[in-house]
């Protein structure tokens, strides 16, 4: 579509999945909640947990990704 067309007449943009493209937000949810229990059920890191589960699902890890 043109640019200059009136906005209920562009083109939406493609869906976005905020989880991951590996992943959805139900399987690192649950990935999250393993490692919480790993960790002997301590609070105060959910959010590492989720960006850890999100990294191994989708197939990267901290210590081997490129700098």
């Amino acid at each position: 579509m043109d640019a200059d067309a009136p906005a209920n007449q562009r083109e939406s943009p493609e869906p976005r999945d905020d989880a991951s493209t590996n992943g959805s937000a139900e399987r690192i949810a649950a990935r999250a909640y393993e490692l919480y229990l790993a960790r002997g059920g301590t609070h105060g890191s959910d959010w590492e947990d989720w960006l850890t589960a999100e990294r191994e699902l989708a197939g990267t890890r901290p210590d081997t990704e490129e700098r």
